[in-house]
């Protein structure tokens, strides 16, 4: 029987622990279940780590794959470069079924406490070694366009031809996201979802997604890139359904202090787990 992608996608935002761990300017998901968000500083967005089964061919639609040693860094287009040998600006890879254009409407809406969120989902795919298993997002920027094949980002003001992000990891402060590929090693397990508030994306008629994203630059805490590719996928149609959440979920939240980030429960426990 198939685990429905719609309930495990859901269930870091129902099922959060207190201890969800950040510190100023780093959301920290490497431990099962964290999440960070809402706050001013991530525009309203949510991270979780999450493990969604299923995850194979049919089940997600990949829209990019990214893959160096080190850092890097790309962007999903159904465009290529006239060089055969570098048809990317970046580190994007083929097939064309695997990094493309993502029109707006394939993105799944989720309905979070009455407020409304587009849903992507990340794997990663790192060696699995205490030394390496770490891995850092440190930039994630997300366009609307209404054309297609958009090929040239601006990696000074960070737009990309020419359009402003309509959402920016790093608004607010220098941020970075902790990713643990140990906590669930192995390609197509899935490990982060994002959930960026609906109301960011505006415009008439067809629209296009495309997000930026870049790794790998905390090298200091073992978080550079290495081994396999990085992939960010949406859930299928047949999944998308909105869902009924009955009971108010209390997520940890990061907050705005000073430069940075300080995770801040809004709760009191009312005993220890």
């Amino acid at each position: 029987m198939i685990r429905p992608l719609l309930l495990t996608s859901l269930a870091v935002l129902i099922h959060v622990s207190t201890s969800t761990v950040a510190s100023a300017g780093v959301c920290d998901l490497t431990t099962n279940g964290a999440t960070c968000g809402p706050s001013v500083l991530t525009n309203s967005a949510i991270f979780g780590e999450i493990s969604p089964q299923p995850t194979g061919t049919g089940y997600i639609d990949p829209f990019l794959r990214l893959q160096n040693n080190g850092q890097e860094q790309g962007y999903n287009t159904s465009a290529r470069l006239d060089d055969p040998g570098h048809p990317f600006q970046f580190d994007q890879k083929e097939p064309l079924n695997y990094t493309h254009d993502l029109l707006l409407s394939a993105v799944p809406v989720k309905t979070i406490n009455g407020v409304e969120y587009r849903e992507f989902f990340l794997d990663i795919n790192e060696s699995n070694s205490d030394r390496n298993r770490l891995l850092s997002l440190d930039e994630l920027r997300i366009y609307l366009s209404p054309a297609e094949m958009l090929d040239s980002y601006n990696t000074v003001n960070k737009k990309l031809n020419n359009l402003t992000a309509i959402y920016d990891l790093d608004a607010g402060g220098d941020n970075w996201i902790k990713l643990d590929y140990g906590l669930n090693s192995g390609s197509g397990q899935g490990d982060m979802v994002a959930y960026i508030p609906n109301s960011l994306f505006t415009g008439a008629g067809s629209q296009y997604v495309y997000l930026y994203s870049r790794f790998g630059d905390h090298n200091t805490a073992s978080a550079d890139a290495d081994a396999g590719f990085e992939e960010w996928w949406v859930g299928p149609a047949s999944l998308t359904a909105t869902p009924n959440i009955t009971e108010v979920p209390e997520p940890a939240t990061l907050l705005l202090l000073g430069s940075g980030l300080a995770l801040a429960v809004r709760r009191r426990r009312k005993r220890e787990r």
